[in-house]
């Protein structure tokens, strides 16, 4: 399979993963959304009447106390209007209205009980301390609104109702109200599914994600690994052999190198410095040629084909990085272990206009047999291939 390919497919993976993925959070936060707005729906259903309740009750209180000056000091005084009032407030209490009582706030900020319409065994006395949970409950002495304070639990939603009673355009008390309201079962039970289901989708997606990731890597290690010759580090014939195909000829001219007399190197010095004359030779190339631009492959043995990138038609350039690494090969002292002096000279093989050919191996040919020409009139100089 073409490598182009096989990493196109994988990161078409991962990218349709990640797309997956996203899809479902939003699909997750939709869901929670749509639960938020049910619950809100089956609450603006439901509370409707117990609210009605309520506001009735709390104008039968103030009712009762019209013509009191202050609506607290009366209460505290009259033990027929406390019982009245806690009368009132026991008729309110249902299976799901808990509890139901009477508020009013001292000069330290303490909520205190007036009426409490909870039986005789579980009843507030006068006066007794109310301690809030949230600093909500201040705020209705500003707004002078209603205040729904809301807790959701497991199976139910647990509410209470704050509703100002006035005294000129002032706060005098709370009348406070505690219900619960049973969730719809079966949608619960089926967005609780839902939710479940796309969580540990995701979850799964995220580690498809992370091997797929991990064996990429691994994969272009290999690959990087197969594409590099070990003893030159430049690419090697498999890679060019992998993507010969998607190279564009108009971007590059075509150059073979050849070292002169390489055989003669290893006869004469032994392989070791023959290895280490092809590592040299091949880290001047390196050195003389842009990196992110040109190319450098160890073709065979001895022979080297560099593709050096061109500006449009701008031949010169390029041709300028050959002419390059032939002055710094030439100059360079190649020494053996032993610190012998090797004399090393390349001849080169330039194919200016690779594009005119039908493939890589056609225009590769062209190169080659400049270089052909080059050893045939003395080696040791740069022929470039003329029609």
């Amino acid at each position: 399979m073409n490598t182009k390919s096989i990493f196109f497919n994988r990161f078409f993976l991962i990218f349709l993963s990640i797309f997956v993925s996203i899809s479902l959070f939003l699909l997750l936060s939709g869901i929670t959304k749509f639960e938020k707005k049910f619950e809100n729906k089956v609450l603006e259903v439901v509370t409707a009447d117990i609210i009605g309740i309520i506001k009735n009750t709390a104008n039968s209180i103030t009712n009762n106390l019209n013509g009191s000056e202050n609506y607290v000091e009366t209460i505290k005084k009259s033990e027929m209007t406390q019982i009245n009032l806690e009368n009132k407030l026991s008729v309110l209490l249902t299976e799901n209205i808990k509890y139901a009582y009477l508020l009013y706030k001292d000069k330290n900020n303490v909520f205190r009980f007036l009426a409490d319409g909870a039986p005789a065994e579980q009843k507030a006395f006068l006066n007794q301390k109310f301690d809030v949970e949230s600093e909500k409950w201040f705020d209705i002495y500003k707004t002078k609104k209603p205040i729904l304070l809301k807790q959701p639990l497991l199976h139910q939603l647990s509410i209470t109702y704050l509703e100002p009673i006035l005294k000129d355009d002032k706060v005098e008390l709370i009348l406070v109200i505690d219900f619960s309201i049973e969730k719809t079962k079966d949608v619960n039970e089926v967005i609780t599914l839902v939710k479940d289901i796309i969580i540990s989708i995701n979850i799964v997606v995220v580690i498809f994600i992370l091997i797929l990731l991990i064996q990429t890597i691994k994969y272009y290690m290999v690959k990087k690994t197969a594409y590099v010759d070990k003893l030159t580090n430049v690419y090697n014939r498999n890679y060019l052999q992998e993507n010969e195909d998607n190279i564009n000829l108009e971007d590059y001219i075509l150059v073979a190198i050849d070292i002169d007399y390489f055989k003669k190197v290893n006869d004469t010095f032994g392989h070791d410095a023959g290895d280490l004359v092809l590592k040299e030779v091949a880290k001047t190339m390196l050195g003389s040629t842009r990196s992110k631009e040109d190319i450098v492959i160890r073709y065979g043995g001895e022979e080297f084909i560099i593709l050096a990138k061109k500006q449009q038609s701008d031949d010169i350039k390029s041709l300028s990085v050959i002419k390059r690494i032939y002055k710094n090969i030439q100059r360079k002292k190649f020494r053996s272990a032993k610190g012998e002096t090797i004399s090393v000279t390349v001849s080169i093989g330039v194919n200016l206009h690779p594009h005119e050919s039908r493939n890589f191996k056609e225009a590769f040919k062209l190169a080659d047999t400049a270089l052909y020409k080059a050893k045939n009139e003395g080696r040791n100089q740069i022929q470039i291939y003329q029609n």
